[in-house]
């Protein structure tokens, strides 16, 4: 504990003392060009509580310290959690390890930790102000504290600072998002529009702000190629919002576990209609209705990301992949173990045989999501029509088609993303939702992928279930699933932290801090010995147990 404490208090002295150098390579955002300031200035309150003394830029604005009040909305402590165990810190000096140095050798990139695809990801800095290669970052902005600080606040927040020109039509967040009154019950919306604040507030978007690394964003530039995954990238696993958000660690309250008095206050005098004045309550089930609403963005973006790498007009901030680009298809439908008699060959086939089609996972929870909007059963594969004869007449699908077929669909599942995160889940429908993951898990062959999406919704759901909210025949029966699923969960790897440990750079610094890195010994090995008999069958009788309840 101690040692850890100690290079937390390290990090946290490396910024401050790169603080003043890091205020004089100002970046532009690729949006608004607004300026991203960089972590250091948030350390200020979101280290370790209100400061004594505001910094200038606050100070000019007229917010001192005493005007700056802690009534326990936030943490105040984000940026401790971001340094000790979130992997988004690690995210740029992850590029310098023996792994990323073997990828780009393979994929003839000297300095891999230049190349502007990896770095869409892997920091949080604009590519827009990384200089004017198109392929690398320029050489002088390598050692630059906002660029080796890898995912910081402002690559999911948005950049900060207001615009280096024409300021006053492009202010940025960073001053305004000290008053309370002025910023809390803004709606997320004028948020963005008149600071440029990503809005992280509705599960929708910040699920898409999430999946644009950790599924795909062809506009920006994020994207994991076949090519890469060739060369070593280790494998992009199937994103379940919640589930991700807890294992990050998650570095915010959420809404209903804020203090009583600032969420009353909040949910009278905010502008969000996310948050409906009768229908939100405290105990309904927030998180999974999280898991829901994820799902169907998740489908939706899969769709998107596949027309966009098909069109041949957009444009894209880096090196664009060719046409068809194999990482957005099912993978072990080629990369498989070539048994005979295996479950592969027993289960429901979708679309033509021996047409590649596209990864599976984010399909899984769809229909659960869509069950709780109460449509027709069918209509999801009425929308889905276009896409199968896509990919069923030609092998990727003909390439000037891709945008017709997709649109509808993902216009369609984002409105019912949207209409979902506004009907609010209530604790009584938990058992029945249940009930059914259980009877989705149970319904056919599920590939790895798609059953980890499974396991995590359940995992999510039955702990929500379990809180002292519910009644006590309802701990039990979840209690009694609990023990039941404990072997089921064996079989996958559902904690994404479990990796190697190994020493990284410090950034701004010459010593090393202790890290985690990826160990496919760990994530490959339950795919290669997963058996969707085995998983289906597990739920299978777990079906039956609970029908009889």
């Amino acid at each position: 504990m101690r040692s850890s404490l100690s290079v937390m208090a390290l990090v946290l002295s490396v910024f401050t003392s790169n603080w003043l150098s890091a205020q004089e390579t100002p970046a532009k955002s690729a949006t608004a060009q607004r300026t991203f300031r960089g972590a250091a200035d948030c350390l200020r309150c979101h280290a370790a509580g209100i400061p004594k003394e505001a910094d200038p830029a606050l100070a000019d604005a007229g917010f001192t310290a005493e005007k700056l009040t802690d009534d326990s909305w936030v943490l105040l402590d984000e940026i401790k959690i971001w340094i000790a165990s979130d992997r988004h810190s690690q995210a740029f000096t992850a590029l310098k390890n023996e792994r990323s140095k073997h990828m780009g050798k393979l994929l003839g990139v000297a300095e891999i930790h230049r190349d502007k695809r990896c770095l869409a990801c892997h920091t949080g800095f604009p590519l827009s102000a990384m200089g004017d290669d198109p392929r690398l970052l320029s050489a002088d902005l390598v050692d630059t504290l906002k660029v080796a600080q890898g995912v910081s606040c402002e690559g999911c927040h948005s950049a900060s600072g207001d615009a280096a020109t024409n300021p006053e039509a492009n202010k940025g967040w960073y001053v305004p998002h000290v008053n309370k009154d002025s910023w809390r019950f803004l709606s997320s919306k004028d948020k963005f529009e008149k600071y440029g604040f990503a809005d992280i507030r509705l599960p929708s978007t910040r699920t898409r702000l999430c999946l644009s690394c950790h599924l795909g964003n062809a506009a920006e530039g994020k994207v994991v190629t076949h090519e890469m995954y060739a060369a070593g990238h280790p494998p992009l696993p199937g994103f379940e919002m919640e589930s991700f958000a807890q294992q990050m660690p998650k570095h915010w309250r959420d809404f209903h576990k804020k203090a009583e008095p600032v969420r009353q206050e909040f949910l009278k005098k905010n502008a969000d209609d996310i948050y409906g004045r009768d229908s939100y309550k405290l105990d309904n089930l927030h998180e999974t209705n999280v898991v829901l609403v994820s799902a169907l963005v998740a489908f939706s973006e899969n769709l998107k990301l596949a027309s966009d790498l098909a069109d041949e007009k957009l444009s894209v901030p880096v090196a664009k992949p060719d046409f068809p680009e194999l990482s957005l298809f099912e993978c072990y439908a080629c990369h498989h173990d070539l048994k005979d008699r295996s479950w592969r060959q027993s289960r429901k086939l979708h679309g033509a045989p021996g047409r590649p089609m596209l990864r599976a996972w984010p399909t899984v929870l769809t229909k659960l999501a869509l069950k709780r909007l109460g449509g027709p059963a069918e209509e999801f594969d009425r929308q889905m029509q276009s896409v199968d004869k896509l990919l069923n007449d030609q092998p990727f699908g003909r390439r000037d088609r891709w945008a017709e077929a997709v649109k509808p669909v993902t216009e369609w599942l984002d409105q019912q993303a949207h209409t979902l995160e506004r009907k609010p889940l209530p604790r009584a429908e938990g058992m029945q939702l249940l009930r059914d993951i259980v009877a989705v898990a149970d319904s056919e062959l599920w590939d790895y992928d798609s059953a980890r999406q499974l396991v995590w919704a359940s995992q999510i759901l039955r702990r929500e279930l379990s809180t002292k909210s519910s009644p006590d025949e309802v701990k039990a029966l979840v209690a009694t699933m609990d023990a039941e699923l404990a072997g089921v969960e064996k079989l996958f790897a559902l904690n994404l932290l479990d990796g190697k440990k190994a020493q990284q750079q410090i950034p701004g610094s010459t010593k090393t801090r202790e890290v985690t890195e990826v160990d496919l010994t760990k994530s490959l090995t339950p795919i290669g010995a997963y058996d969707a008999v085995e998983f289906r069958d597990k739920f299978h009788a777990l079906a039956g147990k609970l029908s009889a309840k």
